[in-house]
Formats: structure tokens, sequence, C-alpha cells
């Protein structure tokens, strides 16, 4: 496809969406003077959250403990990584590792963002390490308790030699490091952004507002990428579009969602290809392909191709990630 140029269309549909309504939030320079002193407060009681990484073996939330399907627990700044008993500990360490490297990537001991982390904790949001069995029994179990509709997943990271996700033990750069050689896609990457992206939907949508309705920098940009507005999956998209993600799970936000995340990656180098093979795989024939879904492979070719997003991504003033999570938080004093 062609570079886009220009600026955020101003043009902001009115079609109904069935998400909760999100109220505004002005991403300015706050005034310093005014909150120096309750920032500096806050930012110690988040030092003190640092995650210990331990497993534990009950969770705050009594409905949790009381089914058989989750007992281990690990506490990422508030927000739990759940599994159940047969979850392995590397694979549970390893996602809570991640979550925590999302949730603080400069890796300091405070949240990068604690308006996104506050939505996160208060809405109850979890990152479950499971089987679809696990996930189905669960639910089951939860039915009519208050943990049915006081917890959110919004994506979950799944292991066993049927689950089709991706393990990256040590990170998706070790192989590269070591060998020289691309190396495994880790699922982690996507799927726990998926559960933190959340936040960042939530605290600030005038910039990153997953409504169909367009009146997110998000959303502009997605429609740009996608080669114009669809509510729903064209059957076919316009010559020239980058992302033509052909999933209609999830209506319009599922499209915002997964071009989020597309995004994000891009720009802090997760799919470069020499690192995996997300971005561009080889076939059995030796031959190479581009992601079906995805047509940008690095962040030079995302600020050259992607213009709304690289902008959105970095021109802001956000604290999103810029590194690539290995699942080693705060590995070096």
């Amino acid at each position: 496809g062609e570079v886009q140029e220009g600026s955020y269309s101003e043009d902001v549909g009115a079609e109904d969406h069935d998400h909760a309504d999100h109220s505004d939030h002005d991403h300015g320079d706050e005034d310093q003077e005014e909150h120096g002193e309750e920032d500096h407060e806050e930012h110690a009681e988040m030092a003190a959250m640092i995650p210990t990484f331990e497993i534990l073996s009950e969770h705050p939330r009594k409905c949790m403990n009381d089914n058989e399907v989750v007992t281990k627990f690990v506490d990422v700044f508030g927000v739990y990584v759940i599994a159940p008993e047969d979850a392995t500990d590397e694979y549970v360490l390893h996602t809570a590792n991640v979550l925590a490297q999302y949730i603080d990537n400069d890796e300091d001991g405070v949240p990068d963002d604690p308006k996104v982390l506050d939505i996160l904790v208060e809405g109850g949001f979890v990152a479950p390490v499971w089987k679809s069995d696990d996930r189905d029994k669960f639910w089951e179990a939860n039915r009519g308790t208050p943990c049915e509709n006081g917890l959110r997943t919004a994506a979950s990271v799944y292991y066993g030699s049927d689950s089709g996700d991706n393990w990256a033990i040590g990170g998706i750069e070790k192989s590269y490091e070591e060998k020289g050689v691309p190396g495994p896609w880790d699922t982690n990457i996507e799927e726990v952004w998926h559960i933190v992206s959340y936040g960042w939907y939530e605290a600030y949508p005038e910039y990153f507002g997953d409504r169909e309705d367009r009146s997110s920098k998000l959303t502009v940009a997605m429609d740009t990428a996608r080669g114009g507005y669809f509510r729903e999956t064209p059957k076919q998209y316009p010559d020239g579009a980058w992302y033509i993600y052909d999933n209609g799970e999830g209506g319009y936000g599922g499209q915002v969602h997964e071009y989020f995340y597309w995004i994000v990656a891009t720009n802090i180098g997760a799919l470069d290809p020499a690192l995996t093979g997300k971005c561009v795989f080889t076939d059995s024939e030796g031959n190479g392909h581009l992601n079906p879904e995805w047509g940008i492979c690095t962040r030079e070719e995302l600020e050259q191709k992607d213009v709304l997003a690289f902008e959105l991504l970095n021109d802001y003033g956000f604290n999103l990630p810029t590194g690539i999570p290995d699942g080693s938080y705060k590995s070096e004093p």
C-alpha cells in the first residue's frame, strides 16, 4: 500500500456501539506545582507494590478461592495471573513477568501509567494461563458468584500440545543473541497486551478508544490502514490496505484491539524478521510470505507507511511500551 500522509479526520460517525460508555480524559501537561506532592505519594505507593513473583495459593476475592479450577495466583501490581494446578510454574511466572513488563516497561519499579493500572485493577482484570477446558470449567464454577461479573479476562494464554500458542521462555530475542537466527514467537507478547490494552482504551478514549463511532485517533488510524471504514469485516479489502484482519469475531471493537496489538508490537520491534517468523514466514518450499493480516514488520516501516499509528504511539507523550517483554522483569539490578 501507499504511504498515508495527512492528519486525523474530524469526521466522526454516529454508529451505536454496545461497549460501556467511557468518560473523556485530556492527556495534557499536569500542573506540577499543584499535583507534584500528590504524584510523589502515589509513586511511592506504587513502588511498594513491586512484584515479588511469588506463586500464591489464594486470591483476595473469596469467589476465586471457592472453585477448584484455578489454584495458582501471582500478584503483578494488583493484576493477577491465574492458573490451574497443572500449569507449570515456568509458564505462570513467564506470563507474570511479561505482564509486569507491559505495566512497567522501563522496569524502574513504578507503573508507567497509574491511570491505566487503576482501570485494570478496579476492573478486576486477570491474566489466565490455562487450557480451554479450564476456561470453560472456571466460568461454569463461577456462575452466579461475584466473580461472574466482577472479573474480566479479555484474553488468555494457553498451554498444552493442542493449544496453538507459542512460548519463548527467555524472550524472542534469545535465539538471535545466542545463535544469530530467528527463534520462536511468544504468544504472551500478544495476549498479555490484549489484557493491558483495555486500560488504555478506557483511560484515554480520545486517543485509544475502541468505539465504532470512530471518535479516537486509534480508530481513525485503523480505518486508514484498512482502506476505509468497515463496521463488519469486508469480503475483500481495498487494494493498498495493509491491515486486513478477516476474523469477524468481536465486531469493530475486535478489529481495533487486534490493530492496536499489531502497531504496538511493530513499534517496539517485536515483529522484526531477524527475531521471529511472526511477520515474514517461510513455507515448506522455502518461499517467504508476509503475514496475511498485517503488512508492516519493522518500526522504520511503521513510521513510513502507517504515519497516523506511528504519531499516536510516539508523538503524544504517552508512556507506552518501548521494549520487547522477555519474561524477565527487573532481571538486572
